[in-house]
């Protein structure tokens, strides 16, 4: 896949060790420098935060013209016996029986350094992931996301179809899902993946069962309280 450029940023899938590493490095300084979260699988003494499930994950790295990276984000799929035994239960995912293990990814471990919240580095990281996942018969994608971040998520077309849980480390996360081929939703939200979408030829797939599983996140406030 050709690496995306906007700007002086350009997006694409680490290739190589050192790139995986500068990610590893971004995670620690954003997760642990700045937020100071207590990840027990740290490596304090390199500064890097890494775990087993980065070894067949996709990872998204952004970097400037300096090559130093300013955001990441990694997808695994549950064709991987890791990340099924540790998303499985987290997303009740025998639900999704009907998709293929390799067309159900999870996105994780998303960092942007704090200068660069105001850019386009989050929007490249997603598109960036998002064409990855069609090119690669993605249907499903889930994501755990912080309260703050909820109407983000939101906005690009994920749906929250489960009641938040509590993560000792990372705090309230909400259960989010994405159909990347439900084009029709991406533009009821005018999700910025729909661009990628048009230019990829994706073509509009309605599965009602699945819809059935999702609860719009009104009617999910109800329930389950409301944003922070």
């Amino acid at each position: 896949m050709a690496a995306t450029t906007i700007s002086e940023y350009t997006a694409a899938i680490a290739s190589t060790e050192e790139e995986r590493t500068k990610a590893y490095r971004l995670r620690y300084s954003v997760y642990i420098g700045e937020q100071q979260k207590e990840y027990p699988e740290a490596d304090h003494h390199r500064a890097v935060l890494k775990d087993e499930l980065d070894e067949h994950a996709a990872i998204v790295l952004v970097t400037r013209p300096d090559g130093n990276p300013c955001g990441t984000v990694r997808a695994s799929f549950m064709d991987c016996e890791a990340v099924a035994e540790t998303y499985q239960g987290r997303f009740e995912l025998a639900r999704f029986s009907q998709i293929p293990r390799r067309s159900i990814a999870i996105c994780s471990r998303l960092a942007v350094l704090k200068s660069f919240r105001a850019t386009a580095v989050a929007r490249m990281l997603l598109t960036e992931v998002y064409q990855y996942g069609i090119e690669h018969d993605t249907q499903l994608c889930f994501e755990a996301c912080a309260p703050m971040l909820k109407r983000f998520f939101i906005r690009y077309g994920f749906r929250e179809h489960m009641p938040p849980y509590y993560d000792p480390v990372a705090g309230t996360l909400h259960r989010m899902v994405l159909v990347l081929d439900d084009i029709s939703h991406l533009e009821q939200t005018g999700s910025p993946f729909l661009a990628t979408a048009r230019r990829l030829g994706v073509k509009n797939i309605v599965r009602p069962w699945v819809n059935e599983m999702i609860m719009e996140p009104r009617s999910a406030n109800r329930g389950w309280g409301t944003d922070a």
